[in-house]
Parts: C-alpha cells; structure tokens; sequence
C-alpha cells in the first residue's frame, strides 16, 4: 500500500537551498519503519517512489542490499550498497515531473537498511505523490516468493546475495502486471512452524509475521511489531511449507502446520474483514507431503462454508541457485496465479 511519510527530510541534504520534503510526497510498497529521520526496512521489494523535476536524484543509504532504480517504470540500474554510500543517479533534464522508484530486490536477510535522505540537487523539486492503487495483494511465503537466486544459471552460479532478484519473482511481476500494491512478507528457508534444516528454530514465519522488518529479529527480538492498519490486502497468495516438509528430517509435524495455517487464516480474516486467500502448494523432496496437506487445508475450508478461499498446486522448473525457480518459472508461475488472484479481487477484465 502506498503510505504517508511523517517525517521531513531535505531534498537537498548535500548542499543547496533547503527545500523540506512533504509528508505526501512518497509512496511506500512493503513494511516499512517510518522513523524521525529516516526510512528503515528489510522486506525484498520494499519501494519507495516519488515524482520530480530534476536531473539528478542521490539516495543516502546506509545498510548491506542491493537495489533497482527505475524511472517511470522502466528500470534502469542496479546498485548494491554494503555499508553506508551515497548512491547518484542521473535523470531526464528536461524540465518534466518523472515517476522514480527505489526497490529493493535482495533477501529480508541480513538485517535492515535504512535511507537517511533524498537529494534532487539545487533546482530539484517535488512534484504531486503518485497515486495509490485500489487494488491491494499480500504474499506470505519463503525463498521462491522471495525471487532468491533467481538470475543463477546454474545451481551453484553465484551467491544468495549476488542472484536474488525480488523484482524478478513472481510476486513482483503479478503485482505490477494488475497494477496492485503490494507487501511481500517473506524470508528464504523459513518453514511455517520448522525451517529448513531446522535452522533457528524458534524464527519460523509463525513468529516473524508480527514484525515490521522481518530479518532483524534474530539480532533484535525487541525490534517494532507491525502495525496491521497500516495496509489492508483484498487478496492475501499464501505460499508456504515447503521448508516445513522439505530436505533433511525430522519435518513439520502436519497436525501443528495445520492448526498453525489455519490459525493464519483466522487472524487475517479478523484483521482484514472481506480478505480473499490464494494457497499456493508444490512438490517438495523427498516425500512430496506439501501438496496433500494444503489442498486438505483447502477442502476443511470449503467443507465449513468459506467461500473467499481458492487452492493451487504449482509446477516450477528449478535450475537457479541451489534449486530455485529460474526467471523462466517465476515468470510462468506469475501468468498461471494472476486470474486465480484476479478472479478473488474481482480485477478480472470484461
């Protein structure tokens, strides 16, 4: 959802005149923390955006993420910060009010990154927030939500961190081909309630879900709980377990995944009254348990009256990094799960 920003920053924090940023002038996508003086978050896909006059735009960034600049929707470079930097881009200098977006496209892990200022040079200047969408979607889910190593051509091309693209997962391209706003809630090898290989056990997804930056946590358990009126999803894609039922044993005990998924289900349903929900289930190694359980979940659902729910079991061509789907099947994955979001939202054209 596209939120207000309250706090003042100066668009021209590097010198030259003052000119205070608007409390409207930014539109925000994902979970962020919105504190006095800067703009903190860790989701992938989180975005700020603004429109202006200027031929140039300086983001202070400081934190470990890589980033997408676009203008106007189209992108234009990516950028990867590791510590604090100063990062310039050059803009169309001709005297016309350009849409810009900052997205961040690497894992909700490690940690948090934070912008700390916008500069539009000495002549630059704000132009009207660019508009919220009317059409709202969250994603709930782990690494293939996440778009982790979705540019490895291979399963050993590259590091997490070089490959993830969240602009480039299916979340990503679903939301933008339907025009929606978006919150993309996930984190690579977090199970429901067991994560990959056990990691962490006491972080899986159940807990993190009530954080504002879900990749602090493990450093900060004392880190700013979401504030759930903030973004109101019409349709919520739910897409997790495999981590749960997938690699080394012992796996998620399937009657506590289920209370917990349906538990999931409830809450959203008290926080967003009118929600709609996508699950979304794939193969999983090496007992392929996935599947049964949510289509089960989905039939107990359906058997008990609900009707603002819809079941998907997906096909994915993993040959990224360590397994993942390529840019190939994200791309496939988002056609096949728009007109099932579409059909919930009642975005379907006529």
């Amino acid at each position: 959802m596209f939120l207000s920003v309250a706090f003042v920053l100066a668009a021209t924090v590097y010198g030259g005149a003052s000119m205070p940023i608007d409390k409207e002038s930014f539109a925000l996508n994902g979970r962020w923390s919105v504190q006095d003086t800067c703009l903190c978050a860790s989701a992938p896909a989180v975005s700020v955006a603004f429109k202006a006059v200027t031929g140039e735009v300086t983001f202070d960034i400081e934190g470990e993420a890589r980033f997408l600049f676009e203008i106007d929707g189209k992108p234009q470079k990516y950028v990867t910060v590791t510590d604090r930097k100063k990062q310039k881009f050059s803009t169309p200098k001709d005297g016309k009010p350009h849409t810009y977006r900052l997205v961040k496209v690497s894992e909700s892990n490690p940690g948090k990154f934070c912008i700390h200022g916008i500069d539009l040079g000495k002549k630059g200047s704000f132009a009207e927030k660019p508009k919220a969408s009317s059409r709202r979607i969250e994603f709930i889910g782990d690494s293939f939500t996440v778009g982790y190593g979705v540019e490895g051509k291979g399963p050993e091309d590259g590091t997490p961190f070089e490959k993830t693209n969240a602009s480039k997962s299916y979340a990503f391209i679903l939301s933008e081909s339907l025009r929606a706003d978006y919150h993309v809630n996930a984190v690579s090898g977090r199970g429901l309630v067991r994560n990959y290989a056990n990691i962490v056990p006491e972080w899986t997804l159940e807990t993190l879900y009530d954080y504002t930056m879900m990749g602090v946590p493990e450093q900060d358990a004392n880190t700013e709980r979401w504030d759930f009126e903030r973004f109101h999803p019409q349709v919520v894609v739910v897409f997790v377990g495999i981590n749960d039922f997938q690699g080394e044993p012992p796996y998620a005990d399937v009657g506590k995944f289920k209370q917990a998924y349906v538990k999931l289900l409830d809450r959203l349903r008290a926080l967003h009254p009118g929600v709609k929900f996508l699950l979304v289930a794939t193969k999983t190694w090496p007992n392929d348990d996935l599947g049964g359980v949510v289509e089960g979940i989905y039939n107990d659902q359906v058997a008990a009256g609900k009707t603002d729910i819809l079941y998907k079991f997906v096909y994915t061509e993993n040959t990224a990094l360590h397994g993942h789907p390529s840019e190939n099947s994200q791309k496939e994955l988002a056609n096949t799960l728009r007109p099932l979001v579409a059909r919930l939202g009642g975005w379907l054209s006529r």
